[in-house]
């Protein structure tokens, strides 16, 4: 009885093993669906630009344009992946006890469901944020009326976008634990912030103050930078999602196998 315990308890063990591994390796179906985003993103973007040229901004660089769209769509996207892979975190048993060990690292991995659920929540308001300009809503209708500006080149009462900046920053770290040890969904990740951090910086400039070619010029930029962003951290909660699902697939495999 006991032989076959412990028979038992190693095959679960080596089974949780190979799943953990699995999930640090992008399988070959998760590559070919990031390659297709991102090819759908990069030829909607050119295609938008080249929509009506040389007047490349027009499909781009307002709040209301069909690109503005496709952001709000990589948004809802995000949240969409961040729910599953809460779903996932959710349903995994063992994965916390071997590789989350102590102090708050472990913490964040045996609540890796309630992380993926509060990632979920604050990419589902960014969409909404994004589809209604509700950030520019707020600015324009309040709180430019306060005449303050944080910072010299930026637009009185553009407060809400730096806030979002310093609520991201301070999750930066607890999300890169719940991004596991796959090395994509981290160079996706580091790459999302790199590209919406120069967004963002180029969002804190008042746009008023430029010539018409060069606010135009401005805005195309940093719609197009927003759109790699987003679509860099739905590579990364995709990464993570394919992932866990092939280990699955591999563990239980492996297990099926040993069992015969």
């Amino acid at each position: 009885m006991r032989a076959s315990e412990r028979g038992a308890g190693n095959l679960g063990n080596s089974g949780d093993s190979v799943a953990l591994a699995g999930a640090a390796r992008l399988p070959s179906a998760g590559k070919r669906l990031l390659a297709a985003l991102w090819l759908v993103v990069l030829l909607f973007t050119v295609g938008m630009l080249a929509a009506d040229w040389p007047r490349y901004w027009v499909y781009v660089a307002a709040e209301t344009t069909p690109q503005a769209w496709l952001e709000s769509v990589l948004l809802v996207l995000a949240a969409a992946v961040a729910a599953l892979n809460a779903v996932v975190a959710s349903l995994e048993k063992g994965s916390a006890r071997l590789s989350g060990g102590r102090g708050l690292s472990g913490w964040i991995a045996r609540h890796a469901a309630w992380g993926w659920t509060i990632t979920a929540a604050a990419f589902a308001w960014l969409a909404l944020d994004e589809r209604f300009a509700l950030h520019e809503r707020l600015r324009d209708r309040y709180l430019k009326q306060t005449g303050i500006r944080l910072l010299p080149w930026m637009e009185a009462g553009d407060w809400l976008i730096p806030l979002y900046a310093v609520c991201g920053l301070a999750a930066v770290w607890a999300l890169w634990r719940l991004l596991g040890r796959g090395v994509a969904a981290r160079v996706f990740f580091v790459a999302g912030l790199v590209v919406a951090f120069c967004a963002v910086s180029m969002d804190t400039i008042d746009i008023r103050s430029l010539g018409k070619d060069s606010e135009r010029l401005l805005q195309t930029i940093e719609e197009c930078l927003e759109t790699a962003a987003m679509t860099a951290f739905v590579s990364a909660f995709l990464s993570v999602l394919t992932g866990r699902l092939s280990a699955w697939y591999n563990k239980t495999s492996v297990r099926r196998d040993r069992q015969d």
